[in-house]
């Protein structure tokens, strides 16, 4: 197994709901979880190269690869009321409603590590040049870096248990990942069958090595340990 990296550096705001909230009221994780930086990485190998195949084959290898991110020294988390519209259910109109949805602003870039099989890194760090979004297309960013390297654990947001106290010098987030039972059709987006919960996607508890530094009412500062 090797440990590839890449270095993200984000356009601007962007924000990714904490699984199974609803979207009225969007709360967001301070980063990506494993199972969008794994889908936006086959992606974008997809998108660039034009080869479905090759997409499928790398999701086969990177499917329950270890992912770890080592976060900017600060970042911000405010929620903003907006219009949106909702799509009626049985039509093809929409509605318009409102809602509440969080978003995240870094003062730096974000390091994504991942712990692929031998075989597969120099396509994996190939893709991850690529990536320009992770999420929603309104999550824009440009990687700056990819190489092989060691990540520092004790930097990273990382898995957890939640039984174990010497992983909770931190803020947990529950975080979704892949199961090893999970298919390229699962995730595929023209394909009607949709992901399953706990059989090809999983909710994880993730210690994020942050504290707060400053809360008001619409906005959360946040500093790494």
């Amino acid at each position: 197994m090797v440990w590839v990296s890449g270095i993200y550096e984000f356009a601007s705001t962007f924000s990714y709901r904490i699984p199974y909230f609803s979207s009225s009221y969007a709360l967001t994780a301070p980063a990506p979880s494993p199972s969008t930086i794994k889908l936006a990485i086959v992606a974008s190998l997809i998108n660039r190269k034009g080869n479905v195949k090759d997409g499928e084959a790398l999701f086969e290898k990177i499917r329950i690869a270890e992912i770890l991110m080592e976060l900017p020294a600060r970042m911000s988390i405010f929620k903003v009321f907006l219009k949106r519209l909702k799509k009626k259910r049985q039509e093809q109109a929409f509605e318009q409603t409102f809602g509440i949805r969080e978003y995240v602003i870094y003062d730096g870039p974000l390091k994504i590590y991942l712990n692929v099989p031998e075989t597969v890194f120099p396509k994996t760090l190939e893709a991850m040049k690529y990536v320009q979004f992770f999420g929603t297309s309104d999550s824009t960013c440009t990687c700056i870096e990819t190489k092989v390297t060691q990540p520092s654990i004790n930097k990273c947001v990382r898995p957890c248990s939640i039984s174990d106290k010497e992983e909770m010098n931190g803020i947990i987030f529950l975080l979704t990942d892949f199961t090893d039972t999970a298919t390229f059709e699962a995730v595929n987006p023209f394909v009607k069958k949709r992901l399953r919960k706990d059989i090809d996607i999983v909710l994880k508890p993730y210690i994020f090595p942050i504290k707060i530094q400053k809360r008001e009412k619409n906005i959360t500062m946040y500093s790494t340990l």
